[in-house]
């Protein structure tokens, strides 16, 4: 008997070695994903002053429609996380960081997904804002210089053990890496410029830069050639309200489409269904009189 608890003694010790060099490469191979440092590229990007009024108004509406509002909530002073399991991630209080950071450090992390100390910012679609123009970008941050700063300044994020377990497994990937992937969406010509460069910088979050599912996306959406289905008064109705043909909900896209898309000027609307419905009879073959 004696025995027997000697060596149970050995392999619980032996088993409570190897989990702690677990846990340990764990943390140290998965901190260095974190703290891996990019250069960002130098950009001659200057932003609109905030006494612009007409920029301001520009960037609030862009603000909304493009998700700032969403992610760093309504009033911009930043969220938490709560469904990322085991860790503390925040979106930075906008309000406070637009009037610290200079604008080549405003343009890398929004546009490049690098923060100031040159690390890969967090759970921060900049695949998406890496097409905002020039000018759209300069009216944001005319617009976030425009806010009196308030609230507090949020918390640096701490990684759970399932999100760094994610990230040596490559179920999970910095912003940084996530958008090395991007692709670019199919250029359907002048026509369609700019409901093209519309869906780029409000759709691509979810669906991909090129509106198309990737294997490594963290969920699965269509691939938005489904919406040469559509005619133009279903999409309307689902951008406005979040309701799909046959007044169904659509999970997330009903939020989103609530929350930002039913912002969007008729002509907006307009010009993203003509690009995304052209772009799907393209990729799906469809007839040209299928689509109204």
């Amino acid at each position: 008997m004696k025995r027997f608890l000697k060596w149970a003694a050995y392999a619980a010790a032996a088993l409570l070695a190897l989990l702690l060099l677990g846990a340990g490469y764990l943390y140290f191979a998965s901190e260095a994903i974190i703290a891996r440092a990019y250069t960002p590229a130098r950009v001659a990007f200057h932003a609109a002053p905030a006494s612009d009024a007409a920029a301001v108004a520009r960037g609030a509406h862009l603000a909304v429609v493009t998700g700032c509002t969403d992610c760093h909530e309504r009033d911009l002073t930043g969220h938490w996380f709560d469904d990322v399991p085991d860790s503390t991630i925040w979106s930075r209080n906008l309000t406070i960081l637009s009037h610290q950071l200079t604008d080549a450090q405003l343009e890398a992390a929004i546009r490049q997904g690098i923060r100031p100390d040159g690390q890969s910012v967090v759970i921060m679609p900049s695949g998406e804002y890496r097409g905002l123009s020039d000018r759209d970008l300069a009216d944001v941050v005319a617009y976030l210089r425009s806010l009196k700063p308030k609230g507090d300044v949020t918390p640096e994020p701490r990684y759970g053990l399932m999100l760094r377990a994610g990230l040596l497994m490559g179920k999970l990937k910095t912003d940084k890496e996530y958008s090395r992937t991007d692709k670019p969406s199919l250029d359907m010509g002048p026509k369609y410029a700019r409901g093209r460069y519309l869906a780029a910088v409000a759709c691509a979050e979810c669906h991909s830069s090129d509106f198309a599912p990737r294997p490594d996306q963290f969920f699965r959406t269509p691939d938005l050639s489904l919406v040469a289905a559509y005619d133009r008064a279903d999409f309307f109705k689902l951008m406005r309200t979040g309701k799909a043909a046959g007044d169904r909900e659509v999970g997330f896209m009903s939020r989103t489409a609530r929350t930002r898309f039913a912002h969007f000027s008729d002509d907006e609307i307009n010009a993203i269904y003509d690009y995304l419905a052209a772009r799907g009879r393209k990729m799906t073959g469809m007839d040209e009189t299928a689509v109204r």
